[in-house]
Order: structure tokens, then C-alpha cells, then sequence
């Protein structure tokens, strides 16, 4: 879902920079690519509002391991047991 979005935001961002027209009045009606120039900017801002509760959703989710990460780069604190175990390699052993 993530790339998905990304791919819409920076389409629809490289469309609205290098084909309509800046400013309120100009382009304000005339239709690109059969849509007009709210259209575009509805789905690039809606877009990029998906990406950004996602994101938090994806870096709530991985908390863990961000967190285990992190510690172990800069090797912060003693050896955490929850930092130090595989949960896939001892769920398959």
C-alpha cells in the first residue's frame, strides 16, 4: 500500500508541477489528462495523507525492532532477552 501511494503522490505531483499551470486562476478549469486541477490535487493530497497514517501505523508496528535495532547499532544497555531472540528461528525450531 505504501509504494502504491508513493507512486500516486509523486505522479500526480510531477503532473501538477510540469503540466498545469501555478496560481488559483490559471488552469483552475481546464482538464488534464480528463481531470481538472482540483481533481488532481484532491488525489494528491488525500495520497499523501494515506501515506503518512500508514507510515505511523508501519512504525507502531515495528516499535520492536526499531527499538532492538537501535540499541544493538549503538549498544546501548545490557543484552535484553527480547532484543537477543529470533522470534522466526525459534518458532521454527
Amino acid at each position: 500500500m505504501l509504494t502504491t501511494l508513493f507512486f500516486i503522490v509523486a505522479g500526480t505531483g510531477l503532473v501538477m508541477y510540469f503540466l498545469i499551470p501555478s496560481g488559483i486562476p490559471r488552469g483552475q478549469y481546464v482538464v488534464y489528462m480528463g481531470l481538472t486541477k482540483a481533481t488532481w490535487i484532491w488525489i494528491h493530497s488525500k495520497a499523501g495523507i494515506l501515506i503518512v497514517i500508514l507510515i505511523v501505523v508501519h512504525l507502531i508496528l515495528h516499535g520492536q525492532w526499531i527499538l532492538c535495532t537501535t540499541k544493538r547499532f549503538f549498544r546501548i544497555g545490557k543484552k535484553n532477552a527480547v532484543c537477543e531472540t529470533n522470534t522466526v528461528t525459534d518458532k521454527v525450531r
